[in-house]
């Protein structure tokens, strides 16, 4: 299911991303889903601080180029 709208992913989520740079793109799971400032950030590491917006993803502004759940 391509990403279309805020509150589509949970925790758990198994996603592929693919990057606007291809070293960017990835199968990974969702970490955490969290609300920052009215705007829902998707956690994939937290370790490295790796999430994207999904409002971004959605008007083509952020690293993610598109987002699909597959599981």
């Amino acid at each position: 299911m391509q990403l279309t709208a805020e509150g589509q992913l949970a925790k758990g989520d198994k996603i592929k991303i693919v990057g606007k740079s291809e070293s960017d793109s990835q199968t990974i799971t969702v970490k955490e889903v969290i609300d920052v400032d009215g705007h829902e950030e998707v956690i994939i590491n937290k370790r490295k601080n790796r999430y994207f917006i999904t409002n971004m993803v959605l008007d083509g502004t952020s690293w993610a180029k598109s987002v699909t759940k597959i599981s």
